[in-house]
């Protein structure tokens, strides 16, 4: 099944095979979770991504059991840290 990716505002170099605007299309086996979307990716480790699906957020305590479907909209992004 086909997936769209959105990665926003990584942190260092755009991963492998993201476009300079950190889009990818994705093939995908049927019942991939979003977890183990996020784990192929090879994200950096230290950073913590906030995941929507379809304009819908998925809580990382769901992202084990949320599976993908065909068309799906997958947009990842870092928590946004700092302050003073």
């Amino acid at each position: 099944m086909r997936i769209a990716v959105k990665l926003l505002s990584p942190a260092g170099e755009m991963p492998t095979g993201f476009d300079d605007f950190g889009d990818r299309d994705m093939e995908v086996p049927a019942n991939t979770t979003v977890a183990s979307l996020v784990e192929s990716l090879k994200l950096p480790t230290e950073e913590s991504y906030t995941t929507i699906i379809n304009g819908e957020s998925v809580p990382l305590s769901e992202r084990a059991e949320r599976v993908l479907t065909d068309r799906d909209e997958v947009v990842l992004f870092p928590a946004i840290q700092g302050g003073a």
